[in-house]
């Protein structure tokens, strides 16, 4: 009898084991063909889903045939597999480019929304001119002759980040003051003791610092300095408080 009973449980935990491989095959089975639908799935979708149009908005000095030459899509690849943070790198190699918003929207577009860089001011080093942001970041250079509409920073190196950005903010303050209304244009340089500007031929000393208000002080007394109809050598601002307004020797002389 006890050998009888060994064999029944010895046959039971077989067809147990038994039991239990078959189970895990038929998950596995299971497993593989909902992977392999999935994958199918995928495919299937991706060769739906394909670009047709990649639209682009928000640039201004960018053409759309320069930013869709930069991404690295085509019209045709699957849309699903566009991959935008790659595009994102891409596009922002560009001095120009600022931020860049993407969206795909389905069934086959591409959606690329650009904020530009904008042009503060002109940055001339060694006869040559470039186009600087308001982080004094180079845009491009200028080529040929041009009409200069924005203030021309002189001979600052672009290494000299202090003196970059303090000249940035002189030439918004001038910009803000209306100051350069209707004259040639604005040029902004550096000496040992901080920013110069020249304005019309006239040559101001204005240091660093509280640009506005140095400026607000000039146009308060300029109507009675023109009065006198003194040509000027220089204007200094670079004092609190205070306007130095240094008339050319020669005509000095004459009038005491």
């Amino acid at each position: 009898m006890r050998s009888g009973n060994k064999k029944r449980r010895a046959a039971y935990r077989r067809g147990e084991r038994l039991a239990i491989f078959l189970r895990r095959g038929i998950i596995f089975f299971l497993i593989v063909i909902s992977v392999s639908a999935a994958v199918l799935g995928a495919r299937f979708l991706a060769g739906q889903f394909r670009v047709r149009e990649i639209v682009v908005y928000g640039n201004y000095q960018l053409g759309r045939e320069d930013i869709v030459g930069r991404i690295n899509v085509k019209k045709g690849d699957p849309l699903l597999s566009v991959n935008l943070e790659d595009i994102d790198r891409r596009l922002r190699r560009s001095a120009w480019i600022r931020k860049v918003s993407l969206k795909k929207r389905f069934p086959d577009t591409l959606m690329i929304k650009i904020e530009e860089a904008v042009p503060k001011a002109l940055l001339r080093i060694k006869k040559r001119l470039y186009l600087v942001d308001g982080e004094g970041r180079i845009l491009e250079r200028i080529r040929g002759e041009s009409t200069l509409f924005l203030p021309v920073i002189r001979d600052i190196n672009p290494k000299n980040k202090r003196a970059v950005s303090e000249a940035l903010k002189l030439a918004d303050a001038i910009s803000r003051s209306n100051l350069s209304a209707g004259s040639d244009p604005v040029e902004i340089g550096l000496e040992s003791y901080g920013l110069t500007v020249n304005i019309d031929g006239e040559f101001m000393k204005v240091g660093y610092g509280r640009y506005m208000e140095k400026l607000a002080r000039w146009i308060e007394i300029e109507p009675e300095v023109r009065k006198r109809g003194l040509p000027l050598k220089y204007i200094d601002l670079r004092f609190k408080d205070s306007v130095i307004v240094k008339p050319v020797k020669k005509l000095r002389r004459k009038a005491s």
